[in-house]
């Protein structure tokens, strides 16, 4: 009896010791310590003893979620020869087995069991809280203070990189792997399980959506790498870690893109077809653009055929003007918005597919024929959210109906109802029968649940295989939310593309996601649509470049509207941004546009210039930060001397209406000095305001010269004066007409200037007229390097 108390006894001890042990794991570059009770304690750098983990913050290893809950973990062993911590949470009695790799560049983390992997809904990897606080890259999930970095990385689509904040798992913001904190920073991920049917608020706007299981996909398989490394060695890991833990890792002619001086080059996007492709690729060439994008090619988005206008030969006419491009060193791009879906689609009409994406349904509560307009159902409560609604239509079947609304009490009707609509049948259904209400997007398109979503990016693989087209956006990427699945759906339609695509696919997006960033090669955000040339969306696409260079994506300054009036002084504005930040862009040149500009020619030549300069790093620090900034304008020329940048000064008056006494004079009057050589009068006069017009203006220069401008203008338009020609432009930048002038406008000489305005008001709104002139300074010589 003594002798089995004491054998008890002694393997008790034994047991206590193993889960009483901390655990110490480590790379060359990382030391990692685990305590008994699965928090980490330490995150040190060996090399120089440093501890970058936050003291007083809780760092457990791993988090679960059963129910509502969420535990930390209680106790922590860890077996050296299998390579296992096993984590033990003492209210739900579950235990979770973590198999863990030491590497000399990182450390692995899988979640390989769950004692009861039915209970666990989620998991959380950390929080694990940091020190560093200098720059945080939010996607890319790396924090790093000058010196030193330390990065997660989801090593799965599984695991999403960032903060669990709702249950579908989607992060609507930038990202969140790495959070700035008032400690330093943290850095988690998480798993869902997502086997079980649920529902859940899905895209923060279907409340109580069905989400259909997903055979076999629990949290276990979760999966991540830790590391730490000097700052500049972070990018190089990274793509070590990709080579080691088979993360996808693109290359571009042998070189991993996020390597490659390819990667962020500037493109075109046009409307080519098997007619003019080869003028588009002309035209591409001589700006050195990188591909010719499509902006529309399909007549349908789903099954991805080809407009016939543009491609009457479909598919294998596309293949032929990528061969021809091919030949130039062109690629051939496309747009498509990822998986919404065209209501002209195979997918759509005559028969819709079951798996288009349902927020809801509800029953009918009696038989209807084919041709009834009030249809009964059980509940309101999918169609009664019709507010993000545009198509307003539900599925019965092989029918698709369109309806104005539904009652508010019972017995609950969907009024005037549009049968057999986008090419369905009208039918008769039986009591009983599921009315689902359809997911949709204002473009007249429609959603997808997750197995249509995967097969419509295998259709999308298919046709970049077939065709060789090599460039594409996932624009609309977050529409693959309607799966219902968060940015899990986001990660697996952007790796099953890539997968099934054949060949290297140079890709963009609408959204930053932390998976997806080992795929894609840019995020190119800035539209033309807003404003002019410059002004459009001109702040969103500054700020977005400190964001890009903190999560390791080449600078980027969007896209840009090469009109049919768009002048040299607009795109080397463009193009002073592009070599200020080294950015590629997106250059919209529609043919027609194009064809119809006088100055296409020197247009692109410029483009090609600036390119060529800004490649070549021929910039001082001092002229990068001059060029970054957008109340600079610069012009660029190269001869046999070298390069020449001239800068342009700007002299900045503004006008307003003034109450004076009958008879006072209104105008305004300028003092300016030209410091430089003669040269023509260059003004920019824009009529800053919501609404209103200033009619018959007037500008008098040096007491002897009066410019009068009759007729009204309205509130945003310009009027610009290159010294030989004066154009007007709407509040968008489109240009309107070009003045007929009566006399020459004088030179600017040098010295000094008076510049007297003045114009009527003809009402109550308070309109600003912003008065620039601009002149061109001597040329700063720069040797080429």
């Amino acid at each position: 009896m003594k002798k089995t108390i004491l054998i008890n006894l002694i393997l008790f001890i034994l047991s206590f010791n193993v889960w009483a042990q901390p655990i110490q794991l480590k790379t060359d570059e990382l030391s990692l310590n685990i305590s008994s009770s699965g928090q980490i304690t330490t995150m040190m750098n060996p090399k120089t003893g440093k501890n970058y983990l936050a003291i007083g913050e809780k760092a457990p290893l791993l988090k679960i979620q059963t129910g509502q809950e969420w535990e930390e973990p209680a106790l922590a062993a860890f077996n050296n020869k299998s390579g296992i911590i096993t984590l033990s949470f003492a209210i739900s009695k579950v235990s979770a087995e973590i198999k863990v790799i030491q590497k000399t560049t990182h450390l692995v983390f899988e979640l390989i069991h769950l004692n009861a992997k039915n209970e666990v809904n989620a998991v959380i990897w950390g929080p694990y809280p940091t020190i560093i606080g200098k720059t945080i890259g939010e996607v890319i999930g790396v924090v790093r203070d000058g010196e030193y970095a330390i990065g997660l990385q989801a090593l799965n689509v599984k695991t999403i990189g960032g903060v669990l904040k709702n249950s579908e798992g989607a992060d609507y913001s930038r990202g969140s792997v790495a959070v700035s904190q008032p400690y330093g920073s943290s850095l988690q991920a998480f798993s869902l399980d997502r086997s079980k049917d649920r529902k859940i608020t899905v895209w923060n706007q279907y409340p109580n959506m069905p989400v259909k299981a997903i055979a076999n996909e629990t949290t276990i398989g979760s999966k991540i790498a830790l590391f730490g490394c000097p700052e500049n060695q972070v990018l190089a890991r990274i793509g070590a870690i990709e080579l080691a833990e088979g993360l996808p890792h693109p290359l571009i002619n042998g070189l991993w893109h996020k390597q490659s001086p390819e990667t962020g080059r500037a493109y075109m996007i046009s409307d080519f077809d098997e007619g003019n492709i080869d003028s588009l690729l002309n035209y591409a060439k001589q700006a050195d653009l990188m591909s010719v994008y499509h902006e529309g090619p399909f007549q349908s988005w789903g099954h991805f055929v080809l407009n016939p206008a543009s491609f009457p030969h479909g598919n294998a006419g596309m293949k032929i003007c990528v061969e021809k491009a091919s030949k130039k060193g062109i690629r051939i791009g496309l747009h498509t918005l990822s998986n919404f879906i065209n209501t002209n689609d195979p997918y759509v009409t005559p028969v819709p597919d079951k798996r288009l994406a349902l927020t809801g349904s509800s029953l009918l509560t009696e038989n209807i024929t084919s041709a009834v307009t009030e249809i009964t159902v059980e509940s309101d409560e999918y169609f009664k959210n019709i507010k993000p609604s545009t198509l307003h239509a539900v599925q019965i079947g092989e029918e698709i109906i369109r309806f104005r609304e539904v009652t508010s009490v019972r017995p609950y009707k969907l009024l005037d109802c549009q049968r057999g609509a986008y090419g369905t049948k009208a039918l008769a259904h039986e009591k009983g029968t599921a009315v689902g209400m359809m997911m949709d997007y204002p473009y007249n398109t429609l959603f997808t649940d997750f197995s249509l979503q995967q097969e419509i990016a295998g259709n999308l693989g298919r046709f970049f295989t077939e065709t060789g087209v090599s460039q594409m956006d996932f624009d609309g990427h977050e529409g693959c939310l309607s799966s219902g699945e968060g940015d899990y759906g986001m990660q697996a339609f952007a790796e099953k593309v890539f997968k099934d695509t054949g060949h290297t696919l140079v890709n963009g997006t609408s959204r930053s996601s932390h998976y997806y960033w080992h795929i894609c090669h840019y995020w190119n955000w800035g539209e033309p649509w807003y404003g002019g040339f410059r002004e459009s969306q001109g702040d969103f696409r500054l700020e977005n470049q400190p964001f890009l260079e903190r999560n390791y994506m080449p600078n980027m300054l969007g896209w840009f509207l090469l009109s049919s009036t768009t002048t040299s002084e607009d795109i080397e504005w463009m193009m002073a941004r592009a070599a200020g930040y080294h950015a590629g862009f997106a250059l919209v040149a529609r043919y027609k546009n194009l064809q119809k500009n006088p100055n296409t020619a020197q247009l692109l030549t410029l483009i090609k210039l600036w390119q060529e300069a800004y490649k070549k790093k021929i910039f001082s620090a001092d002229q990068l930060a001059r060029l970054k900034n957008p109340e600079n304008d610069f012009h660029l020329e190269q001869n046999n001397q070298g390069w020449q940048l001239y800068p342009f000064k700007k002299f900045k008056f503004e006008h307003a209406k003034q109450v004076l006494q009958p008879g006072q004079p209104t105008f305004s009057e300028w003092q300016l000095v030209n410091s430089n050589e003669e040269q023509p009068l260059n003004f920019t006069l824009t009529f800053m305001g919501k609404e209103g017009v200033i009619r018959n203006l007037w500008i008098e220069l040096d007491g002897y010269f009066k410019l009068e401008l009759p007729g009204e203008y309205e509130a945003g338009n310009s009027i610009v004066c290159n010294g030989t020609t004066i154009k007007i432009y709407n509040s968008k930048g489109g240009f309107k007409k070009e003045m007929a002038l009566k006399q020459v406008i004088p030179t600017l000489k040098p010295g000094k200037h008076t510049i007297k305005f003045d114009c009527e008001f003809p009402d109550d709104n308070e309109l600003t007229n912003r008065f620039i002139i601009k002149t061109i300074s001597s040329p700063e010589i720069i040797q080429s390097k």
